[in-house]
């Protein structure tokens, strides 16, 4: 429990002090993080991190990365056509690759690239901190409302200490937070941040959801262990994969 504090300290000092500065550093902060989680799933999927299944998701994300820190901006629509043509002709024309290999790759390029981008379009924005405030804060109301109120199972047969009270006690906190800060903001569209924050803290447990049940179907305990008493970088950033696109989208078709 020290490391794991310690560890969280650290690395939430490191991520503040990275958005804070925003800029290129923030940018090529989030690409490293993203290559990181590359890395940890497909040496789930694939037994590799630098199978072809890695190798086109890299290049994904450095085509991500050259989009949104240079003049080739709006490039995303056609990088992404790139990204799952250059899949397509890979299956049919290599024998080596399946359908449920494929499936991985996407799932992959989807669930890790596409979602960890949302945060570079929130760079230099108030917005990446609440992206961080509704995924650790609605956690952590999650973690202790469960503790002391916790009786009925969640979703047992992937996260066995996840209860439905805890669940209430994490969306009722993030609907606090969320509240606050919007405040701070002088955004005082409180019918729609109260149903945004509700979802948010949905997508945010979803987000954990289901990387344990990758864990769980790939009989591993964490992706990795780049952070000691945590495990690997998804494991402490899978909710903020599902938090970022919520943010993003809700920032920029209903604010």
């Amino acid at each position: 429990m020290r490391q794991r504090i310690i560890t969280g300290i650290a690395g939430g000092a490191f991520i503040a002090a990275v958005t804070y500065a925003g800029g290129t550093v923030y940018d090529f902060v989030y690409f490293a993080i993203t290559c990181i989680a590359i890395y940890e799933l497909s040496r789930v999927f694939f037994g590799n991190g630098f199978d072809y299944g890695a190798i086109v998701n890299y290049l994904f994300a450095i085509a991500l990365f050259i989009e949104k820190a240079t003049e080739y901006k709006h490039f995303f629509d056609f990088f992404l056509f790139l990204y799952i043509s250059l899949n397509f002709l890979m299956f049919v024309f290599n024998k080596k690759i399946d359908v449920k290999k494929i499936s991985e790759i996407i799932f992959i390029g989807t669930y890790v690239v596409f979602f960890m981008y949302h945060m570079m379009l929130m760079n230099d924005t108030p917005y990446a901190w609440l992206v961080y405030i509704i995924a650790f804060g609605s956690d952590t109301f999650a973690y202790f409302t469960g503790k002391m109120f916790g009786k009925h199972k969640l979703y047992p047969e992937v996260s066995p200490n996840k209860t439905v009270e805890g669940a209430i006690g994490g969306i009722i906190g993030c609907v606090i937070l969320s509240l606050v800060y919007f405040n701070y903001l002088r955004i005082n569209k409180y019918i729609y941040i109260i149903i945004f924050s509700v979802s948010a803290s949905v997508f945010s447990m979803t987000g954990d959801l289901a990387a344990s049940k990758i864990k769980r179907e790939n009989g591993i305990k964490d992706f990795g262990y780049m952070l000691p008493g945590h495990g690997g970088i998804l494991d402490r950033f899978d909710s903020v994969l599902f938090v970022a696109p919520t943010v993003y989208y809700f920032i920029r078709h209903f604010l």
